[in-house]
């Protein structure tokens, strides 16, 4: 009978450790606001920092010839170009963007401040761009965006050249 009384008490004490296991493991899986079937939207403390990549589409930019009635530098110029920025956050970070700098055939074009261009956790966000020129040849475009992520850490991510086809050149499929 001692054997039984041992194997009794074993089996009860692997019994209570596999329980007391068990609720460690379930503890653990419910922090506040976290789903124990999926990480939470939110970047856990000491999260790296967010990373951004660009894609222009299409790229090579066909010429369009279209007019951008709506800017004062662009009413009377007939080269024109018309493409899209497709900015994608890969890192699980928010970022929020607060200045661009644009160049055009390498020269700053533009450099706006104040912008508040908020990405989420890898979301996805499509800028349309647009260009004109009175030169009807082919040119190139880059945009470099500046700002912060929910960490508080410094975000510059630089854009691909767009290269803006001249006038009746056709794009290579």
């Amino acid at each position: 009978m001692r054997i039984n009384d041992f194997e009794s008490r074993s089996s009860r004490r692997t019994l209570l450790f596999l329980i007391a296991a068990a609720v460690s493991a379930a503890i653990g899986c419910t922090k506040s606001g976290a789903s124990p079937t999926g990480p939470s939207a939110d970047p856990p403390p000491g999260a790296t920092t967010a990373t951004v990549q660009i894609i222009v589409r299409p790229n090579p930019v066909p010429f369009s010839g279209a007019p951008i009635t709506d800017a004062a530098n662009c009413a009377n110029y007939a080269n024109t170009w018309f493409y899209d920025q497709v900015l994608q956050e890969f890192g699980g970070n928010t970022v929020t963007f607060t200045s661009r700098v644009d160049t055009f055939d390498g020269r700053t074009a533009n450099n706006i401040t104040g912008l508040r261009i908020v990405l989420g956790p890898h979301e996805s966000l499509t800028l349309h761009a647009r260009w004109c020129s009175g030169a009807g040849t082919a040119h190139s475009a880059q945009s470099m965006f500046n700002g912060t992520d929910g960490t508080g850490n410094v975000v510059t991510v630089t854009g691909p050249v767009a290269q803006l086809m001249a006038p009746g050149r056709e794009v290579e499929q």
